[in-house]
């Protein structure tokens, strides 16, 4: 001990151990979350043998031909018993005469309509309360009308994790139409959002994918009267309900959802800053789920870089430095690798092991625009 203070001065000492304790916090922070995406066993999770009847859910507003490739996806699922409700919700194009010629064929078809009023803007959470409201079922799962299934397994993949113990039920979506580094930052954002489920740690679901009981949202009397525009009713919701037994995640390709959507840069910042500014209505308080490991990841680096540029001239520091940022590299590859196969994402490995470096300042950045930027609406 003695010859290790002689050699390095105290402060020295210091940077070396925070890098060292950076990255061990990092390790079991990626080992406990991102791991369970990973690397967990799907037959680990409650099964239920039972198809249980199901209400798929949608809202559309003016998306007329994206409807005529997404829905009949969503009706041609291999499964007993569901319906699919469609909420034309004040659409000025053709969505009612799709929904209307489409019926005859497909008796599993119902559809409502909200008449488009200019004296009273309303805003997604009401036309997917009518939609509830309309549906037959307790089990209601829910789509996005630009998404479609990745398969025909799709609703049967999500339905399997109700339980009697099981009120929720989360899934993934894909952006294969979107610029990679967003691409690569929605995989990140699903990683925290489904380890954290896994963890039974729930914070967020998402209405493209995401599956919950009728008698779990009317017994929490619906979506929360603070969502306005800009802000998402389906975040807030599962925030404010899901607890550390009622939810479950379905991993896998076939459970999937895949969205349509070509998000331009701007259009994708607004997307990810009201995610941010939704879970401001955290019960406990605004939220910031990826916060504590990106501050961890952006003092890493700064560490290494300092600690390099102190002791540039002590070779076996050099060393110990490379040593820690091999074992670093190596797991994220083995752990984003593994969760890509997981959730049916390909193509994603180089721009994550460069989105390792930006993502702090990004995030950081999104924080900010979501504190500055509270007018802002998104639909």
């Amino acid at each position: 001990m003695n010859t290790i203070i002689s050699i390095f001065a105290v402060e020295e000492l210091l940077l070396l151990a925070a890098v060292l304790a950076l990255f061990i916090i990092e390790v079991i922070y990626w080992l406990r979350v991102f791991g369970r995406v990973a690397f967990r066993r799907i037959s680990a999770q409650p099964v239920t043998g039972e198809q249980l009847p199901v209400s798929i859910i949608l809202s559309a507003r003016n998306e007329c031909e994206l409807l005529q490739k997404t829905l009949p996806l969503i009706l041609e699922q291999d499964y007993p018993e569901f319906e699919v409700v469609v909420v034309n919700d004040g659409s000025d194009d053709d969505t009612e005469i799709l929904l209307a010629s489409m019926q005859g064929a497909h008796p599993r078809l119902v559809f409502r309509a909200i008449v488009k009023d200019e004296k009273f803007r309303h805003n997604k959470k009401m036309a997917l309360g009518v939609g509830i409201k309309a549906a037959k079922y307790d089990l209601l799962l829910f789509i996005d009308a630009d998404c479609y299934p990745s398969g025909n397994g799709w609703l049967k993949a999500m339905q399997r994790y109700f339980t009697e113990k099981k009120d929720i039920v989360i899934g993934y979506t894909r952006l294969p139409h979107t610029a990679r580094w967003m691409r690569a930052d929605h995989f990140m954002q699903a990683l925290h959002m489904l380890g954290k489920a896994l963890l039974r740690k729930t914070y967020m679901g998402i209405h493209s994918n995401l599956a919950y009981r009728k008698s779990l949202f009317f017994s929490n009397k619906g979506f929360d009267m603070r969502v306005t525009n800009g802000l998402r009713e389906d975040i807030v919701f599962i925030n404010k309900t899901a607890t550390r037994a009622n939810t479950a995640v379905s991993l896998g390709g076939e459970a999937t959802t895949v969205s349509t959507l070509h998000y331009s840069a701007g259009n994708w910042l607004r997307y990810r800053a009201n995610e941010l500014r939704s879970l401001d209505l955290s019960a406990h308080g605004p939220h910031y789920p990826a916060l504590g490991e990106t501050l961890c990841r952006l003092l890493f680096f700064a560490g290494i870089a300092g600690a390099a540029a102190a002791l540039w001239n002590n070779g076996m520091v050099l060393l110990l430095l490379a040593a820690v940022l091999f074992i670093r590299f190596t797991l994220q590859v083995v752990l984003f690798i593994r969760a890509q196969k997981r959730l049916g994402e390909k193509g994603l490995l180089p721009i994550l092991l460069l989105w390792d470096i930006f993502y702090p300042f990004y995030y950081l950045s999104l924080i900010f625009i979501a504190k500055i930027n509270n007018k802002q609406t998104w639909r």
